[in-house]
């Protein structure tokens, strides 16, 4: 998991981490080479590794400085013991100079799969700050931040409406996913809406037949979903950050009617 920008309007680009789909012919490293990143690493821990869904494993981790420093909507390069291979994953947590989380989606990648297979409690591995588009809620002049996520797509918008909680910003979630039981971390979700009043969050599941599944919309998130609210409220001042399957946001890039923040990783 894994910004960009969606060139629906003459405005510039931006970037944002999405997703752990990537293309067998580069690495992580190839294909961030141009994106801003720490000079140094920092040394980890991992506390915890939990299985959150039937395809994704939340790792909590912590530093022994104290002094990680990273953005909402920021990722990292992660070095697993005993490989060369670096996977990139967004961060999810809110910004702590001692802990973060990774909610990582199964694969065959050998970073992913020794996170699901072979990480436990303990183990040591070393991360890498990176990534050109975040959101700092806490000094923030948009009145709304409208957050677009498909699946493991969560990871750095979730990290938005964490640090967002009770800001000045009205931060609106659109989350998808498979199904309800890959709609990760809800149940938080919708405590932080309930507890505060900036942040509102709906929720749809694509792969049910249903009109309604536990309180979730059946269906895709659409750029009309978007569109509407940016009629309601105003272009000025309403921020949008997009987050998941390249054909997801190839198709919003096309129809949205505002400038849209993403990154592609594959």
């Amino acid at each position: 998991m894994n910004i960009a920008i969606l060139r629906s309007s003459p405005l510039a680009a931006c970037r944002l981490p999405c997703i752990n789909k990537m293309k067998s012919d580069t690495t992580h490293l190839q294909r961030t080479s141009k994106s801003t990143r720490e000079a140094g690493t920092y040394a980890c821990v991992v506390d915890s590794v939990e299985k959150i869904s039937p395809t994704v494993k939340l790792l909590s981790l912590s530093t022994a400085a104290g002094k990680l420093s990273f953005k909402p909507g920021q990722w990292v390069d992660f070095f697993i013991p005993k490989s060369n291979l670096v996977g990139g994953y967004s961060i999810c947590s809110a910004p702590d100079p001692s802990s973060f989380q990774l909610a990582v989606k199964y694969s065959r990648h050998p970073p992913a799969l020794w996170i699901h297979e072979q990480c436990t409690h303990g183990d040591e591995v070393d991360v890498r700050v990176g990534g050109d588009v975040w959101l700092d809620p806490q000094n923030c002049s948009s009145r709304l931040v409208i957050l677009v996520a498909g699946g493991i797509g969560i990871n750095p918008l979730l990290s938005m409406l964490r640090a967002g909680a009770g800001s000045s910003t009205r931060f609106h979630l659109l989350y998808s996913a498979s199904s309800v039981a890959e709609l990760i971390f809800r149940e938080e979700i919708e405590e932080l809406c309930a507890t505060h009043t900036n942040l509102s969050a709906h929720f749809h599941v694509t792969g049910a037949e249903e009109e309604e599944v536990h309180g979730c919309t059946v269906g895709r998130i659409s750029p009309e979903h978007i569109n509407r609210i940016v009629k309601e409220e105003g272009e000025d001042g309403t921020r949008c950050f997009v987050c998941g399957p390249p054909t997801m946001i190839d198709h919003f890039s096309e129809n949205v009617l505002i400038k849209c923040e993403y990154e592609k990783w594959w």
